[in-house]
């Protein structure tokens, strides 16, 4: 019935076939499996019985005969084979082994058709890579680590290209069944092995629905730790889209952030135990709802938000009328006024380079009580979505996405933009931050490189990311610094209680998953004031 191919050739003949169960899907169907091995490595062993409630007396380990029609069904890109309009289930027998396959990763495209529905086990360790649908109870393992985003280990081109085919290969999506426990909290580089169920599908792919595995392995959750006393400690953190309704508690759902504003409660709280816990005396962020800076403003809830939490006064900078772009969300500096003085309004920047990306902004600050002056600078580049079918911007196929070149372009503009207001403010402290949405051997990133600054998480010699992307790790969010700053960096990195958590889920730390990307957390020792000693 199966065949050797990726669809039976059998389709719409009348067929009555024999096997033992051994999955069944209520209100879906049932998997049969022959008992014994087929000697053709090509062709799978098991097909699905769709649309049957089987009688009392048939379970797994039955062997049965079924009578219907086969059928190709669900995703057209990777159909299931199926027998459908069944005419008969008869139970023949009881008790049977349930029949097993030992097989391991990689396993590509036709490797997995030839096991379509069949029971099998994998003994080799795997990771857990992506947890986005977890509250679905779907996950990913991998038999490869925790995957890296070709294009952050790799040069973008050929090799890229292949690296990604062998992590799909390396890769298994995996579907907990009906009345399996699932774990309390499951995350990013966890680990499992004796992985054991049936390559069942869910309509759209292959998933494998587990039946056995060994005990997951209990997930380490990082602390900031507290910043140095001499430390100006700047984080830059997405916020993932921070919209605050009309601002007395109405106008959900919002155009890009919570659905209700209960949801925004739950957001904003575990921002602020973030806030809390990190204690930085710079916030310069990103994915804050771009309505201006009036007393109802998202703007000013953060700033609430900030003072509440860390019991400090905050405030935010504002460029000339208030122009921070015509997109729905805006990025933005806010500081703590014991620790440093805006000089003049912020700047910013806008052109063609920018149509599909935020304004960036950069604000001078004057360090007190030494006077040392700094300029932060906040970029967030157009994503890797909406992508155009053709021109310069289209998909290129070399791993880094469409959009690529608009991305190239406008963090070139940036980085000259930033070194023309350095010089025209008399500094020479520069410190860029933002989601620049490109992994770090890709194009927009090397051109920052090359106009001169250095990427602060890269020369600590890391192997660190900040975004999860289809269980692939990766890098979005960085921290540039030009060379005279470059003395005072005590310590950056990335913290990672975001990308490889769980959405919407109860977990043990209040701001862990506070956002979908990682914040960058910079250090700097500024000059000592005369009286340090």
């Amino acid at each position: 019935v199966q065949g050797a191919g990726s669809q039976s050739s059998m389709q719409g003949q009348l067929v009555t076939v024999q096997g033992i169960v051994t999955l069944i899907q209520n209100d879906k169907g049932l998997y049969v499996e022959e008992a014994a091995s087929d000697v053709d490595r090509f062709t799978s062993n098991a097909v699905f019985i769709q649309g049957v409630n089987p009688a009392g007396g048939i379970e797994a380990g039955t062997l049965v005969a079924v009578s219907g029609t086969v059928a190709e069904i669900g995703d057209e890109r990777d159909p299931l084979t199926a027998i459908t309009d069944v005419t008969q289930l008869l139970p023949c027998s009881s008790g049977h082994t349930l029949p097993l396959t030992e097989v391991s990763l990689p396993l590509d495209k036709t490797a997995r058709e030839a096991l379509e529905g069949m029971r099998i086990r994998i003994d080799d360790t795997l990771v857990v890579t992506n947890v986005y649908q977890y509250q679905q109870v779907r996950f990913t393992l991998s038999a490869n680590g925790f995957q890296y985003v070709p294009t952050e280990v790799m040069k973008p081109g050929p090799d890229a290209v292949d690296m990604l085919v062998r992590n799909r290969a390396s890769a298994l999506p995996v579907l907990l069944p009906e009345g399996m426990a699932a774990p309390t909290m499951l995350v990013g580089g966890t680990t499992v092995d004796n992985v054991q169920g049936v390559l069942a599908h869910d309509g759209r792919d292959k998933r494998l629905t587990l039946q056995s595995t060994s005990s997951f392995s209990v997930p380490h959750i990082p602390s900031p730790g507290n910043a140095s006393a001499d430390s100006l400690r700047v984080v830059g953190m997405n916020l993932h889209n921070y919209f605050n309704g009309d601002g007395n508690g109405q106008g959900f759902p919002t155009q890009r952030g919570a659905e209700t504003f209960d949801e925004f409660q739950q957001q904003r709280a575990r921002i602020g135990a973030a806030i809390d816990i990190l204690d930085p005396h710079v916030l310069a962020v990103m994915e804050l709802e771009n309505d201006g800076f009036g007393a109802n403003s998202a703007a000013q809830d953060f700033i609430q938000l900030a003072k509440n939490t860390s019991r400090h006064i905050w405030a935010a900078t504002r460029p000339v009328d208030d122009n921070t772009g015509t997109d729905k969300i805006a990025v933005g500096i806010f500081y703590r006024t014991d620790r440093l003085k805006a000089i003049g309004p912020s700047h910013t920047l806008g052109g063609p380079e920018f149509e599909r990306s935020r304004q960036p902004q950069a604000q001078l600050f004057q360090h007190l009580p030494d006077g040392d002056t700094l300029l932060i600078v906040i970029n967030h580049l157009k994503s890797k979505g909406s992508c155009p079918e053709s021109g310069q911007d289209a998909n290129q196929g070399d791993g880094q996405g469409c959009w690529n070149v608009m991305r190239r372009l406008a963090a070139e503009k940036m980085s000259a933009w930033a070194k023309e207001l350095a010089v025209d403010s008399g500094t020479s402290n520069i410190l860029i931050l933002g989601d620049m949405n490109a992994y770090r051997n890709e194009d927009p990133i090397t051109a920052i490189r090359d106009a001169g600054f250095t990427e602060l998480v890269e020369r600590e010699h890391q192997a660190t990311y900040s975004f999860v992307y289809s269980g692939q790790r990766g890098t979005l969010d960085y921290a540039f610094v030009s060379d005279s700053l470059l003395e005072n960096v005590q310590q950056a990195y990335i913290w990672n209680v975001n990308a490889a958590f769980p959405a919407k889920m109860e977990l043990p730390q209040p701001w862990l998953r506070f956002s979908d990307h990682d914040p960058v957390v910079v250090e700097l020792r500024m000059r000592q004031s005369n009286t340090s000693d």
